[in-house]
């Protein structure tokens, strides 16, 4: 009981963070301001937390877990255009049943423009880097005849933005309906 109650509260104290931190940004959210949100001592908060900095990199690690699906579904021997479709159509299924998701992208595409980042946080960023990894996909699919010619890292750019996107509206706009994934697919196929 005692294990769940910590688990609980390590989980809400992500949840209020990422939203705090996605509508102010990292040096608008406050420890104090997490914390009074909750209903909890801003001392407690640093029992699961050392920094305001160590819960902003638990947030851009949990975006490296979508690099690492997505570099897993590039390792599928599947067709390459069959991939950007189960990428498109996992990423697009995540979002629908959990905005948090959604708000990780939000949250990892302000922090690759910011210029608050420290050392460490820029060490988790630089392994956030999608397009590099999709565009080896783009040149096996325009080999295979599947994907469109062109500059297969700017393809490999359009698709990912197209994605992010989707996790923008679910955020800003949380009664829109959401794209299907063929839509997105499209926008590479020959």
């Amino acid at each position: 009981m005692k294990e769940q109650k910590k688990v609980s509260r390590r989980q809400q104290i992500l949840d209020v963070s990422l939203d705090l931190f996605v509508r102010h940004g990292y040096t608008g959210t406050s420890t104090r301001g997490i914390s009074k949100k909750i209903g909890i001592s801003s001392g407690l908060m640093f029992h699961y937390f050392k920094s305001k900095e160590d819960l902003y990199i638990a947030h851009l690690e949990t975006a490296l877990d979508a690099v690492r699906m997505i570099k897993e579904y590039t390792q599928m021997p599947l067709p390459p255009i069959q991939v950007f479709s189960e990428i498109a159509e996992s990423l697009l299924s995540y979002f629908a049943v959990s905005p948090t998701t959604a708000k990780v992208f939000l949250l990892t595409k302000q922090a690759l423009y910011a210029d608050y980042l420290t050392d460490e946080m820029k060490a988790v960023i630089k392994n956030l880097n999608i397009v590099d990894e999709l565009t080896p996909l783009i040149e096996a699919g325009q080999k295979a005849g599947e994907i469109k010619g062109g500059n297969p890292r700017a393809l490999a750019l359009c698709f990912f933005s197209a994605i992010e996107s989707a996790a923008e509206n679910v955020v800003c706009f949380p009664g829109f309906p959401m794209p299907e994934s063929r839509w997105l697919v499209d926008i590479l196929k020959k």
